[in-house]
């Protein structure tokens, strides 16, 4: 099965049989990265973007990945759990990619129900996500949060995630930044960032509402480990200005609350 797998990452247009998505799916998180990167999740999300699927396939992949708890599934347990968490993330990702996407033909694709599971588990995940490993020696990437974050993207931006509950992204990004005591090293703090400006291109956020939030939050420094979550914070919200200010948008209320933003 897997030589079977492995030749059609190569090929122009393949086909997928059930029992081999199904054997993707059952190596999500796998140990191995060659395995996991470059074959299962290759093959998952660029059958997803690239329309290798069948709408069938489709449906069947994604009531599986948001069954037995989804991303939240041994959200206590680091190790081999996390790499099924976070690769699970990015598929719940791609999922909610193409079911927002008008030129797919996956859009509005999923269940009314599953959708709702996606976007539910997709806002509060990195709540509850402890494992900070980006790169692990024996695993290759693990990288719960960057992924936690692209998932978190694609929830503010999705067409049923009401434009009203979009703020309520503000409490979950600032429940990361205050919670986490150790300093990102692998631009997981620039992913998080996409959670904001990625909203604001698509006319989902106002900028005007990104400036209160910022002027709203507050980040005492009392021991080192207060200094690293203001420093994930602080480089979260550079990102967000140079994303906007290089598309020449980002407006005076909000460029003035992050150069402001300091200890």
């Amino acid at each position: 099965m897997y030589q079977e797998l492995q030749n059609k990452v190569t090929e122009e247009k393949p086909s997928y049989r059930r029992e081999e998505i199904q054997w993707l799916l059952e190596h999500l998180g796998d140990p191995s990265p060659e395995i996991r990167d470059d074959l299962v999740f290759t093959s998952l999300a660029r059958g997803l973007q690239e329309e290798l699927f069948t709408q069938e396939q489709f449906h069947f992949i994604a009531e599986t990945i948001s069954s037995d708890k989804g991303v939240e599934k041994e959200i206590d347990k680091l190790g081999l759990p996390t790499l099924e968490r976070s690769f699970r993330a990015l598929i719940y990702a791609n999922l909610l990619s193409v079911d927002a996407n008008p030129q797919s033909i996956f859009y509005q694709g999923l269940e009314a129900e599953i959708r709702t599971v996606l976007l539910h588990q997709g806002l509060y995940y990195l709540s509850k996500e402890k494992d900070t490993t980006s790169f692990s020696s024996q695993y290759g990437w693990v990288h719960a949060f960057a992924h936690g974050a692209d998932l978190l993207t694609e929830v503010a931006c999705h067409p049923d995630f009401p434009k009203n509950r979009v703020p309520e992204v503000f409490n979950i990004l600032g429940q990361i930044f205050k919670r986490i005591s150790i300093r990102f090293t692998s631009d997981e703090d620039w992913r998080l960032a996409r959670v904001l400006y990625e909203p604001i291109l698509q006319g989902k956020l106002e900028q005007e509402q990104v400036a209160s939030w910022i002027k709203a939050v507050d980040f005492p420094i009392e021991e080192r480990e207060d200094f690293y979550k203001f420093s994930n914070f602080r480089s979260c919200l550079l990102e967000v200005y140079v994303q906007l200010d290089q598309r020449n948008i980002l407006q005076a209320d909000l460029k003035e609350a992050i150069q402001s933003f300091q200890y």
